[in-house]
């Protein structure tokens, strides 16, 4: 009869096993430049997060001349943190972190994160010439400074110098013992014309001079200079010189050049200001504090020297 049904048997039981492979947690480090001896927070997030999950937290190790990374776990992470999150205290030079994630038992963990680097400059990039912007015909020198003997890619003693020809890219330098530079940002251009920017932040209160080249002209006049899309000079001037930079010359400048055939106009470049604080923060705490506790004790010595001589009737002077 239509509609008629009976049941069946019910089938062997059978465990559906989930891998937590299949999950990939991302990696937050905050903040991701520091002074050396600053400490740094690391978070680690899942998409769906749940109960029971455990984290574990690595450094990125660096491996030349092969150029890849291995992991080696953070102090008290050998059986996994409660908390999303891990505190790296006393980071005195660059390097790479990841986490993942696992739970149950026997733990099942997730893939490793994404690597996240936390920046703080031992070494210092620097090129030249000193711009932002290259012609592919250019050849430039790239130079690495700093205590490490052990560079990335070849040299000896304390300075690593590489010239190349170079391709649109960010570069940095990097020691064997981990070490790394701050990097900069190199564009390349195929013809037309050139703002000339520096390449590394420059310092609040300092001077500087930005300049527009073309590719079959050294210095070309009456140039156009924009930030931030407006314009900042219009003259016969060919540089645009800033005698006291200050936070607010920070932004993306480009020049523009004219003549009765043809307009030029160069890419946008980014100019980063440093403030001074942030410069002299580099000078060594313990010896700002012996600095000031020695001439504190001169400064005592002589008011009690001068104390005692004048309950003795003498005079003091210095």
């Amino acid at each position: 009869m239509k509609g008629d049904w009976s049941p069946t048997e019910w089938s062997d039981v059978f465990t559906l096993t989930v891998s937590e492979k299949t999950l990939t947690p991302g990696l937050q480090v905050t903040p991701s430049w520091l002074s050396p001896g600053a400490s740094v927070t690391l978070t680690c997030s899942l998409e769906h997060p749940s109960a029971g999950w455990r984290f574990f937290w690595y450094k990125a190790v660096p491996k030349l001349p092969n150029s890849y990374y291995s992991y080696e776990m953070l102090p008290g992470s050998i059986n996994g943190t409660t908390q999303d999150s891990y505190i790296v205290s006393g980071q005195t030079h660059t390097a790479g972190y990841v986490c993942r994630a696992g739970r149950g038992d026997p733990v099942q963990h997730t893939y490793h994160s994404g690597s996240k680097f936390v920046w703080c400059r031992a070494l210092f990039l620097t090129v030249s010439p000193d711009r932002v912007q290259h012609f592919d015909s250019d050849s430039v020198s790239l130079s690495c400074e700093g205590n490490s003997t052990e560079w990335s890619p070849t040299a000896t003693g304390p300075i690593c110098k590489q010239n190349l020809w170079l391709s649109a890219a960010v570069y940095w330098c990097e020691s064997g013992s981990g070490q790394f530079s701050s990097a900069v940002n190199i564009t390349v251009h195929n013809d037309g014309i050139i703002l000339e920017s520096p390449v590394q932040p420059v310092v609040e209160g300092t001077s500087v001079t930005l300049g527009c080249r073309l590719k079959t002209e050294n210095v070309p006049s009456n140039v156009l200079f924009y930030k931030n899309n407006k314009l900042v000079q219009h003259d016969t001037r060919r540089e645009l010189t800033i005698a006291a930079v200050s936070k607010s010359h920070e932004g993306l400048y480009k020049c523009e050049r004219t003549d009765s055939k043809q307009v030029w106009t160069s890419a946008e470049s980014w100019m980063s200001v440093k403030s001074v604080s942030s410069e002299s923060s580099a000078f060594p705490l313990p010896l700002t504090v012996g600095l000031v506790g020695g001439l504190s004790f001169i400064f005592l010595l002589l008011l009690l020297l001068f104390c005692i001589r004048k309950s003795k009737g003498q005079t003091f002077s210095l």
